[in-house]
């Protein structure tokens, strides 16, 4: 059974029933949506996610599918996810967004921050560090064995935590650069973006960095400051 989560803060009711319409779309017979609102608690993301899983583990999920409320995936077939997620444990596809096309995240080795991949791997099923948060699917064993998804980011960067997680576990992550999904980004217009960027940044560095990489960035944090952190 595939469990696809929704999780929405004051998103329009015309636009779950769109992506439900989706969601029946792409072919699976054994599937339940988990709409998750965060409307009037605020909770962050990560809680939302959380509620989800816990939801389609009780019902005894698979795979789980984490849907933005503000992505569009028309056109996806069963056999798409069926292909990518019979290679990667955790699995996403190309996203486009503002006229560019993003093929999953990667995570600079020497800084710690998470950045999208902008040009194109030359294989169709390529690994990342981290998968487009906005559509990611993951299997049943992966959170078996690494548990849920990091509440206390609350907003940006609890995806790239969690698939860092998963790849120290021994887990693959990776994209189907075949299959491009829209992503509308309604949190560009959040004047809070920027702030939870830069912090939760700072929190998934200090939490896995090195001695040497947080030397480095210390001497560094002047130039830091200059810079618009970017994911």
């Amino acid at each position: 059974m595939l469990a696809f989560i929704i999780v929405t803060y004051k998103t329009p009711r015309s636009e779950v029933a769109r992506l439900k319409r989706e969601i029946a779309s792409i072919g699976f017979q054994n599937y339940k949506v988990y709409v998750i609102d965060n409307s009037t608690n605020n909770r962050g993301f990560a809680a939302g996610m959380n509620e989800g899983i816990q939801k389609g583990l009780r019902d005894e999920a698979d795979l789980f599918i984490n849907i933005s409320p503000d992505i569009s995936f028309k056109n996806l077939t069963e056999k798409r996810i069926q292909e990518v997620t019979a290679r990667f444990d955790i699995a996403g596809f190309a996203m486009r967004q503002e006229g560019m096309i993003y093929y999953g995240g990667e995570i600079d080795k020497w800084r710690m921050s998470g950045g999208l991949i902008r040009k194109k791997p030359k294989k169709r099923f390529a690994e990342v560090d981290f998968a487009s948060g906005p559509f990611m699917m993951i299997k049943r064993k992966v959170i078996e064995k690494i548990g849920l998804w990091d509440e206390s980011y609350f907003m940006y960067y609890e995806d790239v935590d969690f698939c860092y997680r998963a790849r120290r576990a021994g887990f693959t992550v990776g994209t189907d650069t075949g299959y491009i999904f829209d992503h509308f980004e309604i949190s560009k217009n959040n004047p809070e973006k920027e702030k939870w960027l830069a912090k939760n940044r700072w929190k998934f560095f200090w939490r896995y960095g090195n001695w040497k990489q947080k030397v480095h960035e210390i001497l560094r944090f002047p130039k830091t400051l200059k810079e618009r952190t970017i994911i």
